[in-house]
């Protein structure tokens, strides 16, 4: 009975209908034969999508693909409707091109040959589809997996190097995502954090109401091409399923414009029932079953995020921790790639259950010297969570902006990626703020002298040390027994250094009478030289490099003797960097 009630009220909120038929037969169309970065993807012509093609009670087709090797997947088609973007004058929208019609999307798990068999039924009447074989001709790509605290691709450590690229103007989403993605590559970041946000690229809200996602093809659409261009530049995807505001009556409320809402027509009272109450459940599971469908093909897909910031919704610890396993096992029947999952909270977040994903995603938002606030976080995480990676999910000083006169160099953006890496973090911090700070002032490249620096190396192997330094700067290590690498920064680098300096010239100003110097010197050091410990003794090259941009500076050869080597340091602004290798290499 409570199947046939559920399905009775997702008729109910349906807004559009397909005319049921009585048989279907159906020919397939190779829309893309795949390739390493790609998936194979077949239009199922002919097929109708009945009374609701996103609801498996009223659709429910699937396809069994089966390899050479004889190993096999099954996953469900989706609904699909082909668009285009168009400008005319400064009005950017879309239009529909062509019908709807199902589709297939998966990867390829090996190459050779495949056969791709049918099954299913829409409204009660069994689909015909003849069966499809194909070749696999190109190298399947290794997914990305973690072992112990380390992300790895095959034997390859793996750094995610990532920046918050959430969302787009819509309609703008290909001109922006192009630009940005093209931006971030050439600094050598590798990860981009995506949300199906209401307001951007999400598939169902008040627009849609619960259920059915006609009025937001053009959204999933959208965010195909985002995958699609994400992977030209070489770039992964986190994706953020649901955003806190959709479910908080008090930060970034949008709860009273959810179709979830019992004000407006929804089964919830509370946004905290969300993660208990059925007819919800059956919902998001039918948006994640759609999701997965879609998108779980694209081998540039990093990670499932459950959440932005859950903890700024109302449900309980508990339930979430119940929901989120029970999302997993729903998951898991339609991601056949077993595709990492994480999900994220603003603060505190080592008192949390992290259970039931597979790494961490905190957020810090302190205009701190990050070197000081990062360690605290990342040490504490590590005692909490030893056997899981913690990476840095978004980063600012500040949560309400970014201000670009007060940092217009990204001085602060620039030390948390470094102290993120260096203090225990696996990875740099993913900064925030991307489309009012970091692209309007260019700062994406702030990343390219730390990628430089870490290609090729499994940072959760390296011993983290900091060493005595030269005057007025820290230096700080990660070390293994063939490689060390180093950060020497001066202490008055950082963003509060800056602002001290500001508060204070006010001050005199004040004092004086006389015009307020905001003229903030960047600090140098003449450099110097360090005692660098190694683990064996021998021959060594060392490297210094540029911080920021990664050129070398020069070379030298040391021999370390009592297990430690000279280094030396030329004169340098802000920071500066080092690789020393060569023993046991």
């Amino acid at each position: 009975m409570k199947r046939l009630a559920i399905l009775v009220t997702s008729l109910l909120l349906l807004e559009s209908f397909v005319t049921p038929v009585n048989a279907q037969s159906a020919t397939v169309k190779v829309i893309s034969e795949g390739a390493t970065n790609s998936p194979i993807e077949l239009a199922i012509q002919d097929l109708p999508g009945g009374i609701n093609p996103y609801d498996a009670i009223s659709a429910d087709v699937k396809a069994k693909i089966t390899f050479a090797s004889g190993k096999s997947i099954e996953i469900p088609l989706f609904w699909y409707q082909e668009f285009q973007n168009f400008q005319t004058f400064n009005d950017f929208n879309s239009k529909k091109i062509g019908e709807p019609e199902w589709r297939l999307r998966f990867r390829a798990l090996e190459s050779g040959n495949l056969n791709i068999s049918f099954y299913g039924a829409i409204d009660g009447q069994s689909v015909t589809i003849p069966d499809y074989s194909m070749k696999v001709n190109y190298q399947v790509q290794t997914p990305i997996t973690i072992s112990g605290r380390g992300f790895y691709q095959g034997d390859t450590p793996f750094v995610p190097i990532a920046y918050n690229i959430a969302w787009a103007g819509r309609y703008k989403e290909l001109i922006k995502y192009k630009q940005w993605f093209k931006a971030a590559s050439e600094g050598g970041v590798n990860v981009a954090r995506v949300w199906m946000a209401a307001w951007s690229m999400g598939i169902e809200w008040a627009d849609t109401g619960l259920g059915n996602y006609n009025a937001r093809l053009q959204n999933a659409w959208t965010l195909d091409q985002v995958f699609k261009l994400a992977s030209q530049y070489g770039i992964r995807i986190q994706l953020v399923l649901l955003n806190h505001g959709a479910f908080s009556e008090s930060t970034n409320p949008e709860w009273f414009s959810s179709p979830y809402n019992q004000l407006n027509g929804g089964p919830l009272a509370s946004p905290a029932e969300f993660a208990t109450n059925p007819i919800a459940i059956k919902y998001w599971q039918q948006r994640l079953r759609y999701i997965a469908a879609r998108y779980a093909a694209y081998p540039n897909l990093f990670a499932w995020e459950w959440w932005n910031e859950v903890n700024f919704t109302p449900i309980s610890q508990d339930d979430l921790s119940k929901w989120m396993t029970d999302s997993r096992t729903y998951l898991n029947k339609f991601d056949p790639y077993k595709t990492l999952i994480t999900t994220s909270w603003s603060t505190a977040g080592n008192v949390r259950d992290w259970d039931p994903v597979d790494f961490a995603s905190v957020h810090v938002y302190d205009s701190n010297d990050p070197v000081t606030v990062l360690r605290n976080v990342a040490d504490s995480m590590k005692e909490y969570l030893p056997n899981k990676p913690t990476v840095l999910g978004e980063m600012g000083s500040g949560t309400l902006t970014e201000d670009p006169f007060a940092d217009p160099t990204g001085l602060h953006l620039h030390n948390a990626q470094w102290a993120a890496t260096f203090l225990g973090f696996n990875s740099p911090a993913s900064y925030w703020w991307w489309d009012t700070y970091v692209d309007p002032l260019n700062l994406w490249g702030h990343t390219k002298g730390l990628a430089k620096l870490i290609s090729g190396l499994d940072l959760v192997k390296m011993n983290q040390i900091e060493i005595p330094s030269i005057v007025s700067t820290r230096t700080f290590l990660l070390q293994n027994e063939q490689t060390t690498i180093g950060w020497t920064r001066l202490n008055t680098y950082t963003l509060s250094a800056k602002k001290d300096f500001l508060l204070n010239a006010a001050i005199a100003a004040l004092k004086s009478n006389k015009p307020l110097n905001t003229n903030f010197q960047i600090p140098k050091s003449k450099g110097g030289t360090l005692r660098i410990p190694v683990v064996k003794n021998g021959n060594y090259t060392v490297a210094i490099m540029n911080a920021l941009t990664g050129k070398v500076l020069t070379t030298a050869k040391s021999v370390a003797t009592k297990n430690s080597i000279s280094v030396k340091l030329p004169a340098f602004t802000g920071d500066i960097s080092f690789k020393v290798s060569g023993a046991g290499a």
